[in-house]
């Protein structure tokens, strides 16, 4: 008998056609996830709500997956409104399981509204139910951001409901013994596809921008608190070489038109800066490849603990990286080898680095295939499933029916 998972991901569609948004990475991580887990021998549905309203109710995800879309929902959403919807959300997925006759042996929630699903599922279908509490408010807290009230209390509550709590990196796993000590705690990194991410020939991307050589790149959002509003303004106060381009991928939907942000600030620093700097918008994830691929070195100036999506697909891209000390950053660069690190808010060192690799294409070489070796071949999206699976696998095998997941 097939073992079936249903992965649960309503605020991230694994199949969504721009990557992006505040839980782009967890879009990755959870198509990569499923994809590599039917490899192992699962079945995987995934439980999503619609982020546009062409997509269709179903659609297919490898051989044996599929992703199936609930409740119509218009983004953005509020915490609170989640968290009313909590009770129909979870209705109308147990109409949907009951009604196709499906059974599955594990539930896997993503991010804490999926997760209020989740606790309702599992104890409807008697099985047990994995956690990925992503992002949680209290690890990612910056004192530009405000958390809801009800986003803080459910992620805490949800870890000690759950049996068995899966985080990417295991400094959040003091977090985690805080809110849910008797709680099994598993860390199952990120992994990257390395037939997407990969070397490649960056003639064509260069010569489609017009560029003469190779460009420094930043992927990620845009608003304040991401650490690129303070890149940027440092370069403005620099004298650049005349040929330096830094590209800038990400942002939600709508916050560059025609090239141009829509941020007043970041409009500004766009318009001091010229030719120097180009914003691209968001873009389909395999696009993303050709341009991490291109560059000569991709800047994570994180102010705060990310997924890190980014960081370890440009070393897997062949590309180093210049990175903070935050948590899902520095977890990947090793300091001299495959990139380097500064201290979170120190932009002069940053862009220390930062022109170091733009002014030594054979250090950035150099750094860009050590970093690539190491990627491959220790956290590729096989090794991420085949990690998952163990952890499926040792979770259902202690599972009692009688836990109380309600």
């Amino acid at each position: 008998m097939q073992r079936r998972v249903l992965q649960i991901s309503l605020t991230a569609d694994p199949l969504n056609p721009l990557d992006g948004g505040d839980l782009g990475g967890q879009q990755i991580v959870v198509r990569e996830a499923s994809l590599r887990l039917q490899q192992e021998g699962f079945g995987v549905d995934v439980a999503t709500v619609p982020q546009h309203p062409m997509l269709p109710n179903r659609a297919s995800l490898g051989q044996r997956g599929q992703v199936i879309r609930i409740s119509r929902v218009s983004p953005p959403v509020s915490d609170n409104t989640w968290a009313q919807m909590e009770d129909h959300l979870a209705h109308e997925l147990i109409d949907w399981i009951d009604n196709n006759h499906r059974r599955y042996q594990l539930v896997h929630s993503h991010f804490w509204v999926s997760g209020m699903v989740a606790s309702h599922i599992a104890s409807h279908l008697e099985v047990p139910w994995v956690h990925s509490p992503y992002k949680m408010a209290d690890w990612v807290r910056r004192p530009q951001n405000q958390y809801s009230e009800v986003r803080m209390n459910q992620e805490r509550q949800l870890l000690a409901k759950t049996d068995a709590v899966v985080i990417p990196y295991l400094k959040e796993a003091d977090l985690v013994h805080q809110y849910a000590p008797n709680v099994p705690l598993y860390v199952v990194a990120p992994g990257v596809d390395a037939t997407t991410f990969f070397n490649r020939d960056p003639g064509p991307v260069l010569k489609g921008l017009g560029l003469s050589r190779r460009p420094l790149l930043y992927v990620g959002h845009l608003d304040a608190g991401r650490g690129i509003h303070e890149v940027l303004e440092y370069m403005a106060s620099q004298k650049l070489a005349d040929d330096l381009v830094l590209l800038l991928i990400g942002g939600n939907r709508g916050d560059v038109v025609a090239g141009h942000p829509q941020d007043p600030a970041l409009a500004k620093l766009a318009d001091t800066l010229g030719h120097h700097v180009r914003f691209l918008g968001p873009m389909p994830h395999r696009a993303v490849a050709m341009y991490m691929a291109t560059a000569q070195a991709v800047l994570a100036p994180n102010q705060g603990p990310t997924l890190g999506m980014a960081v370890v697909e440009a070393l897997a891209s062949g590309t180093p990286v210049i990175g903070t000390k935050a948590p899902g950053v520095a977890d990947w660069i090793e300091a001299g080898v495959n990139g380097f690190v500064c201290d979170i808010n120190d932009v002069a060192t940053f862009w220390h680095y930062a022109s170091i690799l733009w002014n030594d294409a054979d250090l950035a070489h150099k750094m860009g295939i050590a970093g690539q070796t190491t990627i491959h071949h220790n956290h590729n999206s096989d090794s991420m499933a085949s990690q998952l699976a163990q952890v499926y696998d040792e979770v259902c095998q202690g599972y009692s029916p009688n836990a109380d997941v309600s």
